[in-house]
Order: C-alpha cells, then sequence, then structure tokens
C-alpha cells in the first residue's frame, strides 16, 4: 500500500497565511504542519511510499519530505496547477499507480485511528462518509446505493447523499480504471473538473465500499475559519488518543532514545541515560539533559512528575531555534510513570524551577507520545509517596471541574478518575497491589482533565508550600483544597456537586490517610506566600481572589 497525495492546487486559499507559503505547510497546535502530520501518521500505519503531486511552492513540499529519508518520495510537478483541476495532476501521475494507494487531498487532517480503521477495512475499495453531519453546501458529498459510492459531487442533496471526504483506499484494478477514464476527459480538454466527475462515470463497474467516519476526524481545510476550527478539532482527538501499553515492548520500536530517570536507569543498561535533576528540576538540570540528548532521536521517560517534566522540557528546547522559536521535530517520547498521580504522562505542561521561581512550559507538542503503565514500578514506592500522589491526582480531577476552562470531555475525564480514586484508596493504602492498574488509570485521567482544563487555586498556591517548606506536591495542593470548596460554596459557585466527592469526603479521605490537615507557616513568612502565588493558575479559578483570601487560605491550613 501507497500513498497519494494531491498537493498541486493548494497554494492560494488561505489569505495572508499561504502568500509565501504552501497551504499544506500550514502548522497545527503541536507546531506539526498539516504535510508532516499526513507523512507521520501514513507511515505509522506501515506506508512507506509516497507520489506527491506538485504546483506552486513546490521546492517547500521537497524540503520537508527530505526530513523522512527512511521513507520513499515520487514528485509529480504540474506547471499548469493554475488553470487546471487536480484530475490533471492524477493524469500525470500513470507511471506510479503500481500498488492499491491511499488516494487523499493535501489539506485534510485526520486522526491516526481513521487511518488505521480504513487500512483494516476488508473492502478492497474504500470511500469516507458520515451519516451523522448536515450535508455542507459547497464541499463533497456522496450519493450511497446499497453501500456503495455511486456519485460524488457538490451539488446533490437528495436523502441518499451524505458528507463526503476525499481519503480513499483504492485497490490497484481500480485506481487504474479511475486513471484511464481521467485520461479519457484530459484528452478531451476536460481538466478544469474534479477527478471525481471521471469517477462518477465509472462506478456500477469501480465499487468503492462507503465507509463511516462518524467517530473519527477528517476535515480539510478551505480558509482561515477552518483552520481555527480543525486545529481546535484534531487536538482533542490526539489527547483523546494517546497510545496506552501495559508492556514495554513499544520501547524496543525506539532507534535511538535517551532514558530520563533517577533510581531507574539501571534497568535500561545498553541505553543512553540522564539522571542528573531533583525533585523540583531545575533548568539548569534542563540544559544538562538537552547535551545528554545530542546524538539521540526520541526520549523514554521513566519515573514520577519529575523525570516525565524533564524529558518533556528537553524536548521543548530541543525544538527551539536561534531565535528561540519552536520549530516542530517528530521527537517520540515514551512515558513510563512510575508514581500514581501526577498523570504528566498525558499533559503537555512541565514544570521546571529557574533562580528558584517556578517556570512553567505549555505546548501541545509536550504531551507524550505513549504511556507504558508497569503496575510493578509502583510496588516498591514508599508509602507517603503512595498518598501524595494519589491526592494529587484526587487534586488535579477536583480542580479541574471548579476550572473556568472546563469542558463536558474534562468533566468527565475527572469524574471517572474521582470514582476510581474513592473505590480503591483504601486498599491501595493498605497495600492492595491488584489495586494498582485502577489506581494508574485514575492518575491518568486526572491528567487528561487538567491537560484540558488546568489547574485551579490550590495548586497557585502549593508550589511556594513545597520549595520553601519541602511539603511533597501533592500533599501541598490538598491542605488549601478545603478552603477553596468552602469559599465556593459560600459564593454559590453552581458547578459544585459534578466532583463525585463531597467536601467531609475529602476531608475523611486525608483521615484514612493519616496525614494532617494542617502544617507550620510561621506569621512572618505569610508576605512571602502571598506575593509569590502562580497568578497564572489562580486566573483558571472561578472566583477573582482578593490577596486577604490567598493570606487567609495560608492562615487556613497553619497550626
Amino acid at each position: 500500500m501507497k500513498a497519494l497525495i494531491f498537493n498541486s492546487g493548494l497554494g492560494r486559499r488561505m489569505g495572508h497565511m499561504t502568500e509565501e507559503t504552501h497551504k499544506s505547510l500550514a502548522v497545527l497546535s503541536d507546531g506539526e504542519t498539516i504535510l508532516e502530520r499526513q507523512i507521520r501518521l501514513l507511515s505509522e500505519c506501515g506506508i512507506k511510499e509516497f507520489v506527491i503531486t506538485t504546483g506552486p511552492f513546490a521546492d517547500q513540499l521537497k524540503t520537508v519530505c527530505a526530513k523522512y529519508p527512511e521513507l520513499t518520495f515520487r514528485f509529480v510537478a504540474n506547471d499548469i496547477y493554475f488553470k487546471t483541476n487536480y484530475i490533471y495532476s492524477f493524469y500525470l501521475t500513470k507511471e506510479y499507480l503500481d500498488d492499491d494507494f491511499l488516494t487523499l487531498h493535501g489539506d485534510l487532517v485526520f486522526n491516526k485511528k481513521l487511518v488505521k480503521a480504513v487500512l483494516e477495512n476488508p473492502a478492497p475499495s474504500v470511500g469516507l462518509i458520515n451519516k451523522t453531519l448536515p450535508k455542507p453546501e459547497k464541499d463533497f458529498k456522496a450519493r450511497v446505493i446499497d453501500g456503495y459510492v455511486k456519485e460524488v459531487g457538490i451539488n446533490i442533496f437528495e436523502d441518499n447523499c451524505y458528507a463526503f471526504q476525499p481519503l480513499y483506499k483504492l485497490a490497484k484494478k481500480d485506481l487504474l480504471a479511475w486513471w484511464a477514464r481521467v485520461a479519457d476527459f484530459i484528452n478531451s480538454g476536460n481538466d478544469r473538473v474534479y477527478a471525481e466527475n471521471a469517477l462518477n462515470e465509472i462506478t456500477d463497474s469501480v465499487l468503492i465500499k462507503a465507509m463511516r467516519y462518524d467517530n473519527y476526524f477528517i476535515e480539510e481545510i478551505d480558509n482561515e475559519e477552518d483552520y481555527a476550527r480543525v486545529t481546535a478539532g484534531i487536538r482533542e482527538f490526539d489527547f483523546d488518543e494517546q497510545e496506552q501499553y501495559d508492556s514495554p515492548e513499544i520501547l524496543k520500536t525506539l532507534k535511538k532514545p535517551l532514558v530520563v530517570a533517577g533510581s531507574m536507569k539501571d534497568f535500561f543498561k545498553g541505553y543512553k541515560t540522564f539522571s542528573g535533576y531533583t525533585a523540583n528540576p531545575k533548568y539548569e538540570e534542563v540544559m544538562e539533559g538537552l547535551k545528554a540528548f545530542e546524538g539521540c532521536d526520541s526520549i523514554i521517560s521513566v519515573g514520577g512528575g519529575s523525570a516525565i517534566d524533564v524529558a518533556k522540557a528537553i524536548k521543548y528546547y530541543s525544538c527551539l531555534d536561534g531565535n528561540g522559536k519552536f520549530v516542530y521535530k517528530n521527537i517520540k517520547h515514551v512515558a513510563v510513570p512510575t508514581t500514581a498521580g501526577a498523570g504528566s504522562e498525558s499533559t503537555r505542561y512541565a514544570v521546571i524551577y529557574k533562580d528558584g521561581e517556578k517556570l512553567s512550559i505549555t505546548h501541545d507538542a509536550l504531551f507524550p507520545d505513549a504511556v507504558v503503565f508497569c503496575p510493578e514500578l509502583i510496588k516498591t514506592l514508599p508509602l507517603y509517596q503512595k498518598k501524595c500522589a494519589l491526592l494529587d491526582a484526587l487534586c488535579h480531577a477536583i480542580e479541574s471541574i471548579w476550572s473556568v476552562y472546563a469542558t463536558e470531555k474534562s468533566v468527565a475525564y475527572a469524574q471517572s478518575a474521582i470514582e476510581l480514586i474513592k473505590e480503591n484508596a483504601a486498599a491501595y493504602i493498605s497495600g492492595d497491589e491488584g489495586i494498582i492498574p485502577a489506581v494508574q488509570k485514575a492518575a491518568n485521567l486526572a491528567g487528561k482533565a487538567i491537560n484540558v482544563s488546568r489547574t485551579t487555586a490550590s495548586h497557585a498556591l502549593a508550589y511556594k508550600l513545597t520549595t520553601r517548606y519541602g511539603l511533597p506536591h501533592g500533599y501541598a495542593v490538598a491542605l488549601t483544597v478545603p478552603y477553596f470548596w468552602k469559599l465556593l460554596a459560600e459564593n454559590g459557585y453552581a458547578p459544585l456537586g459534578k466532583e463525585n466527592i463531597t467536601l467531609s469526603e475529602f476531608e475523611k479521605l486525608l483521615d484514612v490517610m493519616e496525614l494532617s490537615d494542617k502544617t507550620d507557616i510561621p506569621v512572618s513568612d505569610l508576605p512571602v506566600l502571598t506575593g509569590a502565588v502562580n497568578t497564572e493558575r489562580l486566573k483558571n479559578f472561578p472566583l477573582p481572589l482578593t490577596e486577604e483570601q490567598i493570606k487567609g487560605a495560608y492562615l487556613y491550613i497553619s497550626r
């Protein structure tokens, strides 16, 4: 199976965004271009040979493809792209049509599971329809009869017509039959119509099975409005579809990884490792890690939030150019969490410290590509760390529900996490090792929740409690949760109750864990603590907080 990507006539349809850049090189939220995304996903699904038609900005496309020396690219130039439709580009590809193909347009953005589903569909030839979407006014629709695509066009709106996206899986014989009819059109001077006009004349013999893409993501980008919508839409699919494994076999697929790990590094003999970081990793430590990454092409992080955050930060800084601009690189990051709490394996955030102050790094590219869950690695975690990590996960879920950025999806993640923690916390703390996978799942779900919504006030206050008094992060966060919970209740905050846990249940959990709800804070430290609050996290809290209320939170937890 090979891929044919039509990129010949996509250069000038998005205003200023494509005045000097090919449309398929529009940048998505993780810094990856549309073309890079297409190549990455298709190659990860087993496609190693590509035929790409070109028109404007052909050199730009070739430069991008040169980043993938392990793949084969054939370029077909349509020198008259400005006065022909892509039917003519299709006509020019004849010498390369020697296999079954996926054919697609260069402005399509789609999720990986869709590609897998298309390739796994038993029908030799497949076209994509959606019966749940309204029929688009100006885009392709397909007429479906007896389960097969019989017509593709713009101006068809009957009951048997549905939204359609131009990504096909085509058996070689069907592709050649389509090409032959395209050749008839070209030879008769008919080169300004869609290639589908030719296809529509032979659908009695070329049988293209209609496959529904209702539960997948695929959209084309025609203008800046599309760009904003599609970019926002696909990132949610990517976050949701992070690859997760219960076996470390995936690690063997990485060619030259750097292993970021502390005490677990002995398990990775033969790998290049980096362990020069502390519990609250510093910028200078990350820079040392960046030096260690030289010569590597991927990252394995093994540990708690610190190890995973260091790995993310190394990836981030390795993608900055000489001007400090982020330039996407396909650096695969596989996280192996050894605690059940931080959920850092499923977030786009990294926290490091520079000159004693928290430095937050946020970028969609920092979201790890895959996670390996190994319950064995958590069995030896000290009980106190287990408790604090579990509290971190629980607080992530609660704060996610409170956040002004909460969505239906993030609330669902958070509620599922809370239910798992309520059901399994006591057994987990008592040493029931069979509970570990459920707790790992809870932490992961809570991480996914804050990846969408971000954390709020309790996290904003916790960072200084950790750096100044050495309190474990999860415990430091949990201390102020009751204060802010009561504050929301006093102000009639509507979403209270979605947490699937009451304040009394939360406080009881602290008792079960035998953790105090108070700590020692000298009164003389209050101005320093209040002035050091993370204002970025405060903005996510649904109530504006005064300096006195923040000071009140510290007094609330002080003995």
